[in-house]
C-alpha cells in the first residue's frame, strides 16, 4: 500500500460518475483511517459528497467562475489572477497521494498542479486525453465494459485499499430534508407511496431521452393504481416537466438549488422512473429502487447500482453504441408505455410484498 498522510480524489464530475466513485472512498477511509482525505470537484456536484469522517474535505474547481470570465471580455484579464490563486491554495495543501479516479485532460493537469510526488491515475489504454502523462503511478482496469464503480474501486485498490461495499451510499443533509419535506407537505403526496418521475437527461444525453408524452402515460396508469408521481427536473427542463405531468393529478417539485435537495427529494419516494442518467444513480445511492429506461449505453456499465434496479431496454445490434448524437434512436424509441409499466408495476409489487 502506499504511505499516505494527506490524500486528494480527482473526481471533477459529472453527477453520476461522482456518486458511482463514493465506494472508492469508503475503501480509502477503510484503509487510510488517520489519513486527511480530500476530494477536488466541480461546484454543482459538491453537495452530495459526505461529510466528515468519511471525507474530510471538499476542494471546489471553480471551473464556471473561470469560463465566465472566460467569456466576458472585461473580466479576461482577472482569470490569470483567479487561476493562480486557486493553485497557490491547492499546493498550500500539501498533499502526498493524488488518485486521479476522472482519467482525462483537465483531471491530468489538476493532479499534476497539486504538487503531490505521487499521483496514481489510470493505465494509458483506460485514460482519454493523454492523462497518463499527468500520473506517475499507472494502473489497468480489468476491461473497459467495467462497471463504473468497479472501475474506481480497481484504481483504489491497487493502491491497496481494502473493499467495503460495491454499492454508492449518498449522504442526505438534514437541511436538505427539511425542505423535500416541505414540497411533500405542500403537494399533499403523504398520503400514498410516491414514484419519482425525471424525464429529463443532461444536455449531452439527449438523444437518450424517451418521449415526454409515455411518461405522461406512466403517471395515468400509476394514477390508476393508487401511486401518486413527483416529477423532478434538473436546469432548463422545467418545461419538459410540465409536460409530463400535464393533465395529472402528478406534482411538479421546485426549482431545487442544488442537487443535494435532488438527493433528499429522490430519497422520500418510493420508486424512480427515468432515463440513463445522473439522477437515475443519485435515486438508487439514496436507496430508491430504480426503473431506468436505457437505449444505447451498456447498462453493465452504467447501470444503477442497488439490489432493485430494473432495467428496461430492447436488444439491438446496433447497441450498446458509443455515440453523443443519433438521428434515429429506436434503441430509446422502440421503448414502450407497456415495457416501462411491466418493469415499474413488477418492481413495485415486489416491494408491497416484502
Amino acid at each position: 500500500m502506499i504511505e499516505a498522510e494527506r490524500i486528494c480524489i480527482i473526481r471533477l464530475g459529472a453527477l453520476g460518475d461522482v456518486v458511482n466513485t463514493l465506494p472508492a472512498l469508503d475503501a480509502l477511509r477503510a484503509s487510510y483511517p488517520d489519513a486527511h482525505i480530500a476530494w477536488l470537484v466541480e461546484a454543482r456536484w459538491q453537495d452530495i459528497l459526505p461529510d466528515p469522517p468519511r471525507l474530510d474535505e471538499i476542494v471546489v474547481l471553480p471551473k464556471r467562475e473561470w469560463l465566465t470570465k472566460l467569456q466576458d471580455f472585461s473580466h479576461l484579464k482577472s482569470l490569470p489572477g483567479a487561476v493562480g490563486r486557486f493553485v497557490k491554495r491547492l499546493r498550500a495543501r500539501k498533499f502526498d497521494l493524488v488518485i486521479d479516479f476522472h482519467g482525462n485532460l483537465r483531471s491530468g493537469i489538476a493532479a499534476r498542479t497539486t504538487g503531490a510526488e505521487t499521483r496514481a491515475g489510470y493505465a494509458p489504454k483506460f485514460c482519454k486525453e493523454f492523462n497518463y502523462l499527468f500520473t506517475n503511478r499507472h494502473y489497468p482496469v480489468e476491461s473497459r465494459r467495467v462497471h463504473r464503480s468497479e472501475r474506481a474501486l480497481a484504481l483504489a485498490e491497487a493502491i491497496g485499499a481494502t473493499r467495503q461495499t460495491d454499492t454508492p451510499k449518498v449522504d442526505v443533509r438534514e437541511e436538505a430534508l427539511d425542505f423535500a419535506r416541505g414540497v411533500f407537505d405542500e403537494a399533499r403526496l403523504t398520503t400514498r407511496p410516491v414514484v419519482a418521475i425525471h424525464p429529463g437527461t443532461s444536455k449531452f444525453g439527449r438523444y437518450k431521452q424517451w418521449p415526454v408524452e409515455r411518461f405522461n402515460e406512466i403517471i395515468r396508469l400509476l394514477d390508476e393504481h393508487g401511486f401518486a408521481a413527483l416529477v423532478t427536473w434538473g436546469p432548463h427542463e422545467y418545461e419538459l416537466a410540465v409536460a409530463a405531468a400535464a393533465g395529472t393529478d402528478a406534482a411538479v417539485s421546485p426549482e431545487t438549488n442544488s442537487v443535494g435537495q435532488l438527493a433528499a427529494l429522490l430519497s422520500l419516494c418510493d420508486a424512480f422512473i427515468g432515463a440513463d442518467s445522473g439522477p437515475a444513480v443519485l435515486a438508487a445511492a439514496v436507496d430508491t429502487p430504480p426503473v431506468v429506461i436505457f437505449g444505447p449505453k451498456d447498462p453493465a456499465v452504467y447501470a444503477p447500482r442497488h439490489p432493485r434496479t430494473r432495467v428496461v431496454e430492447i436488444p439491438l445490434d446496433c447497441r450498446p453504441c458509443s455515440k453523443r448524437d443519433c438521428d434515429d434512436p429506436k434503441c430509446v424509441l422502440h421503448i414502450t408505455v407497456r415495457h416501462v409499466a411491466d418493469a415499474v408495476f413488477a418492481l413495485l409489487n415486489e416491494m408491497e410484498g416484502n
